[in-house]
């Protein structure tokens, strides 16, 4: 499909895991309301955080200025379970610099977990870690909590253990909350509006009512970033044309102009193509373009479809968006 050919695949989950078993150095922010399940920007779980504890701007899960507390949260697919369940086994949790002396099984409200703690010494100072897995009809998912062994009063077993096992998930992620997370922003959507978030590094846009759109029937334009692309000014052409040629929902492709722009006062190198086409599906005339927006080391790549009675009207949309995309400060 379309859609899933325009997305650049995001980092592995498998690195996911490796970095909740590090530590991770918190910074202050604002505190957070702890009566009920807080869920993390984009995250599927979420958790009634111990006192004092906020939902990271730097990664999925809560920190702790105070305690120099962090917890780490993550889904898994079904493939990494066995590979999570590994890393909790007594010689792996040794192999990590943990003390374990706490091992145990817990029920949840809707499913079962595995709770590990301990403690472990970083640069002569102890710090107390929980390791959690819980097993639920969603799936499973994988939470590292790591405080100051001097805060221990302030967070015993007993106020870690009741906040891992409020952990909940819901059904669906606010595609708002999503778009917070990719590694581009968008200032000025041009009426369009975001269905879906795909890999962590494209967005869909459309406009028009259905949520999963059909290029013959609303326009879409689907944003991803990639990482490398040719230094050399006179490859980024031949780079372009090889990506457009991936667009195989559609026949009788012509290419109609292709050009460098130089956007941004010069400063953003810019790739165009627009085509002509026959949706494969219905057979409609359709148009299409297509920008590569050149940066040191990534690529940001732009493609816009829409029928062709609909172009006069979409086409200034999508270069409405396209000017309005910009990396995150």
């Amino acid at each position: 499909m379309i859609l899933r050919r325009l997305v650049i695949a995001a980092a592995t989950a498998a690195a996911a895991i490796a970095a909740l078993c590090g530590a991770v150095a918190a910074t202050a922010v604002a505190p957070a309301n702890a009566a009920e399940a807080v869920f993390p920007p984009a995250s599927r779980i979420g958790i009634v955080p111990p006192p004092g504890f906020v939902a990271s701007k730097r990664f999925p899960g809560f920190e702790n200025p105070g305690s120099d507390g962090t917890i780490m949260m993550m889904t898994l697919p079904p493939q990494l379970l066995a590979q999570a369940e590994a890393t909790l086994t007594e010689e792996a949790v040794k192999a990590q610099g943990i003390a374990e002396d706490k091992r145990e099984a817990m029920t949840l409200a809707n499913g079962t977990a595995q709770l590990v703690a301990g403690t472990e010494e970083e640069n002569g100072e102890k710090f107390r870690k929980w390791m959690f897995l819980a097993l639920m009809p969603e799936g499973a998912a994988v939470v590292a909590v790591r405080i100051k062994d001097a805060s221990r009063d302030t967070y015993p077993d007993a106020v870690i253990q009741d906040a891992l096992a409020s952990l909940t998930v819901r059904s669906v992620v606010p595609v708002d909350e999503e778009l917070l997370l990719l590694p581009f922003r968008l200032a000025d959507l041009a009426g369009m509006r975001p269905v879906r978030v795909l890999g962590g590094n494209g967005v869909v846009l459309t406009d028009g009512p259905n949520d999963t759109p059909q290029p013959s029937e609303q326009p879409v334009f689907v944003l991803s970033i990639g990482q490398g692309g040719p230094e050399q000014a006179g490859d980024r052409a031949n780079f372009a044309r090889n990506l457009f040629t991936g667009l195989a929902d559609f026949k009788d492709v012509r290419i109609v102009s292709g050009d460098m722009l130089r956007l941004g006062g010069g400063t953003m190198p810019t790739h165009e193509l627009q085509a002509e086409a026959s949706d494969g599906r219905t057979g409609a005339p359709m148009k299409l373009v297509q920008w590569v927006r050149f940066m040191p080391g990534a690529y940001i790549r732009m493609v816009g479809v829409a029928r062709a009675d609909q172009w006069s009207k979409v086409f200034p949309q999508f270069r409405t968006v396209r000017e309005g995309v910009g990396g995150r400060e």
